[in-house]
Protein backbone atom coordinates (compact mmCIF):
# COMPACT_ATOMS: atom_id res chain seq x y z
CA UNK A 1 0.00 0.00 0.00
CA UNK A 2 1.21 3.56 -0.71
CA UNK A 3 1.76 5.69 1.77
CA UNK A 4 1.85 9.53 1.23
CA UNK A 5 5.03 11.64 2.00
CA UNK A 6 4.38 13.15 5.13
CA UNK A 7 7.31 15.38 6.56
CA UNK A 8 9.07 14.25 10.33
CA UNK A 9 10.67 16.29 12.33
CA UNK A 10 13.67 14.64 11.28
CA UNK A 11 12.91 16.76 7.62
CA UNK A 12 12.18 19.52 9.46
CA UNK A 13 15.29 19.78 11.09
CA UNK A 14 17.48 19.15 7.77
CA UNK A 15 15.75 22.29 6.50
CA UNK A 16 17.20 24.49 9.54
CA UNK A 17 19.73 26.44 8.22
CA UNK A 18 21.05 27.44 12.53
CA UNK A 19 20.34 25.31 15.71
CA UNK A 20 17.57 26.23 18.07
CA UNK A 21 18.61 27.19 21.26
CA UNK A 22 15.68 25.95 24.30
CA UNK A 23 15.85 29.32 26.00
CA UNK A 24 12.39 30.68 27.67
CA UNK A 25 12.75 35.01 26.89
CA UNK A 26 9.77 37.15 27.24
CA UNK A 27 9.19 39.37 24.03
CA UNK A 28 5.85 42.17 23.44
CA UNK A 29 4.83 41.25 20.13
CA UNK A 30 3.75 44.31 18.26
CA UNK A 31 1.20 43.78 15.53
CA UNK A 32 -2.14 44.25 13.33
CA UNK A 33 -5.75 42.47 14.29
CA UNK A 34 -7.43 41.61 10.40
CA UNK A 35 -9.30 44.88 11.59
CA UNK A 36 -6.08 47.17 10.97
CA UNK A 37 -6.25 47.68 14.81
CA UNK A 38 -2.54 47.42 16.52
CA UNK A 39 -2.41 45.23 19.05
CA UNK A 40 0.69 44.75 22.13
CA UNK A 41 0.98 41.35 23.64
CA UNK A 42 3.64 39.59 25.88
CA UNK A 43 4.80 36.71 25.44
CA UNK A 44 7.26 33.98 25.94
CA UNK A 45 9.98 32.62 23.35
CA UNK A 46 9.88 28.53 23.90
CA UNK A 47 13.37 28.04 21.52
CA UNK A 48 14.93 30.47 19.49
CA UNK A 49 17.61 30.25 16.48
CA UNK A 50 19.34 33.39 14.35
CA UNK A 51 16.43 32.35 11.93
CA UNK A 52 13.22 32.18 13.95
CA UNK A 53 11.30 32.05 17.00
CA UNK A 54 8.91 29.97 18.88
CA UNK A 55 6.16 31.62 20.99
CA UNK A 56 3.57 30.88 23.33
CA UNK A 57 0.64 33.04 22.59
CA UNK A 58 -2.93 33.93 23.23
CA UNK A 59 -4.02 34.97 20.05
CA UNK A 60 -4.00 33.18 16.76
CA UNK A 61 -2.62 35.39 13.88
CA UNK A 62 -2.79 33.98 10.39
CA UNK A 63 0.55 32.98 8.30
CA UNK A 64 2.00 35.53 6.29
CA UNK A 65 1.74 38.38 8.77
CA UNK A 66 4.36 40.78 9.35
CA UNK A 67 4.76 41.14 13.58
CA UNK A 68 7.88 43.50 15.53
CA UNK A 69 9.38 41.90 18.82
CA UNK A 70 10.57 43.98 20.94
CA UNK A 71 12.64 43.29 23.90
CA UNK A 72 11.46 44.19 27.47
CA UNK A 73 13.27 47.71 27.94
CA UNK A 74 14.68 46.77 31.32
CA UNK A 75 16.70 43.46 29.56
CA UNK A 76 17.88 45.25 26.87
CA UNK A 77 19.20 48.50 28.31
CA UNK A 78 20.80 46.46 31.34
CA UNK A 79 22.66 44.65 28.56
CA UNK A 80 24.27 47.73 27.35
CA UNK A 81 25.92 45.67 24.37
CA UNK A 82 27.14 47.50 21.21
CA UNK A 83 25.60 45.43 18.69
CA UNK A 84 22.20 43.86 21.13
CA UNK A 85 19.01 45.01 19.35
CA UNK A 86 15.34 45.58 21.20
CA UNK A 87 13.17 45.15 17.81
CA UNK A 88 12.91 42.63 15.13
CA UNK A 89 10.79 42.23 12.54
CA UNK A 90 9.27 38.82 11.71
CA UNK A 91 6.67 37.03 9.68
CA UNK A 92 4.53 34.18 11.15
CA UNK A 93 4.86 31.15 9.52
CA UNK A 94 2.37 28.94 11.31
CA UNK A 95 -0.06 29.39 14.23
CA UNK A 96 -1.10 26.42 15.88
CA UNK A 97 -3.48 25.78 18.97
CA UNK A 98 -1.74 23.95 21.97
CA UNK A 99 -4.50 23.83 24.45
CA UNK A 100 -5.22 26.97 25.90
CA UNK A 101 -2.90 29.37 23.65
CA UNK A 102 -0.85 29.68 20.39
CA UNK A 103 2.08 28.55 18.91
CA UNK A 104 3.46 30.66 16.53
CA UNK A 105 6.22 29.77 14.45
CA UNK A 106 8.35 33.36 13.07
CA UNK A 107 11.36 33.63 10.75
CA UNK A 108 13.03 36.82 11.21
CA UNK A 109 13.00 39.14 8.23
CA UNK A 110 17.05 39.52 9.03
CA UNK A 111 19.00 36.63 10.44
CA UNK A 112 20.57 37.92 13.96
CA UNK A 113 23.64 36.71 13.00
CA UNK A 114 25.22 35.93 9.33
CA UNK A 115 25.28 32.15 7.98
CA UNK A 116 28.81 31.14 8.02
CA UNK A 117 29.63 29.54 4.70
CA UNK A 118 33.23 29.29 3.80
CA UNK A 119 34.14 28.82 0.20
CA UNK A 120 37.51 27.94 -1.13
CA UNK A 121 37.83 31.96 -1.84
CA UNK A 122 37.70 32.43 1.95
CA UNK A 123 40.03 29.39 2.65
CA UNK A 124 43.08 30.53 0.01
CA UNK A 125 42.59 34.02 0.85
CA UNK A 126 43.74 32.61 4.78
CA UNK A 127 47.16 30.97 3.91
CA UNK A 128 49.53 32.93 2.96
CA UNK A 129 51.31 32.38 -0.76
Amino acid sequence: MDTPNVPTAASGAERREWDRLPLSIPFFVRGRKPTGEEYLEFVTALNLSAGGVLLATQRYVEPNTPITLEVPTALASKAQLPHSMSLLDATVLRCTLERHYFLLGLQFLNPLIAASTESEDDLSAAIPE
